[in-house]
């Protein structure tokens, strides 16, 4: 059965691009727990992962519309878009990713009692 041609062109940026928002939600949602903890006041290091985490946020969404500009740009051949795999934003989100995470990680084990 031969597959069927997307009805709409941008509908490969369009997943892209909601992928990457996605991500970048995931981020923003890790920024607002650090900030939710209930153990006493709000210290400088809670406010600092949370600025990192919006800061990666945005990070992820301007790679995002990047990458989504890319695709549109994009030649395509035999219905399908022909476009280098992005592999560089994938590492550096996914090494940014580990490192707020081990930090995360630190900020909690440094403020156990």
């Amino acid at each position: 059965m031969p597959r069927r041609e997307p009805s709409k062109p941008g509908l490969p940026a369009e997943r892209t691009l909601l992928s990457w928002e996605r991500s970048s939600f995931g981020f923003l949602v890790g920024g607002a727990l650090v900030l939710l903890r209930e153990h006493g006041p709000l210290g400088p290091g809670r406010a600092l992962l949370a600025t990192i985490a919006a800061l990666l946020a945005l990070l992820v969404l301007a790679l995002g519309y990047r990458r989504s500009r890319a695709i549109r740009a994009s030649p395509v051949v035999a219905g399908r878009v022909v476009t280098l795999a992005p592999r560089a934003e994938v590492m550096a989100i996914g090494g940014a990713t580990v490192l707020f995470a081990a930090a995360v990680v630190g900020a909690l084990l440094y403020s156990v009692d």
